[in-house]
């Protein structure tokens, strides 16, 4: 397996893993729209500034992807916060180590960045999810709370 940095010929592939992302988290969200089909969503993204797009091959197809970017607020934070936005291993290449192996290149990202951390959101009944990040040491340190309106 081999990891990289996406290029825009890869582009149309993260935006259909991204569709699966989206598709396996409704299971968990009721708001999200499971037939969702995800299009040009990734291709101005690459290479940009602040923004980081990897992912894992094996043999030449893409089995897995992250997407993240640093979130600054010039003034009140001191360093950028590395934000993991995306993070999606094909469902026959999991347990495999994929999601260690992006989530600590961009770890390297963010530190090159100046940030000062990585965050995430996760699903709170998204068990698989959240033993991953564990796993790897991420730590809870804010409730993200919702409110249904419906």
């Amino acid at each position: 397996m081999k990891l990289r940095d996406a290029t825009p010929a890869d582009a149309a592939r993260l935006d259909e893993m991204l569709t699966k992302l989206i598709h396996d988290e409704a299971q968990y969200d009721s708001n999200l729209n499971d037939s969702c089909v995800v299009t040009d969503n990734y291709f101005d993204r690459i290479g940009l500034e602040g923004h980081k797009l990897l992912l894992i091959e094996d043999e030449g197809e893409i089995v897995a992807f992250l997407y993240g970017f640093l979130y600054e607020i010039p003034g009140m934070l001191a360093n950028p916060i590395a934000i993991l936005d995306a993070l999606y291993v094909e469902e026959v290449c999991r347990q495999r180590g994929c999601a260690a192996q992006l989530i600590s290149a961009f770890k390297s990202f963010a530190a090159e960045s100046g940030a000062c951390r990585v965050e995430l959101k996760v699903l709170s009944n998204n068990e698989n999810a959240l033993h991953l990040y564990e796993k790897l040491s991420f730590k809870e340190t804010k409730k993200y709370m919702a409110m249904d309106l419906t």
